[in-house]
């Protein structure tokens, strides 16, 4: 435990930048992550027709009013 302690002393003395790979690493994940969210929204709001495929029961039983 004390072999931590001068670690993390000296890496808040000496602060590095990020390498230009995980640079580019970082901006891919991010940007796919995005594009990932960007997709499914879009392909759920411009369903043609969504009230075959996103409908539930009128009357649902819950059973909370048995007791």
């Amino acid at each position: 435990m004390s072999g931590i302690v001068p670690l993390l002393a000296q890496a808040a003395e000496t602060p590095e930048s990020l390498s230009i790979g995980g640079a580019a690493i970082m901006t891919m994940s991010v940007a796919l992550v995005l594009g990932l969210n960007i997709f499914c929204f879009w392909r759920i709001l411009h369903e043609r027709r969504p009230a075959e495929h996103h409908h539930v029961p009128l009357e649902i039983d819950t059973h909370d009013r048995d007791t």
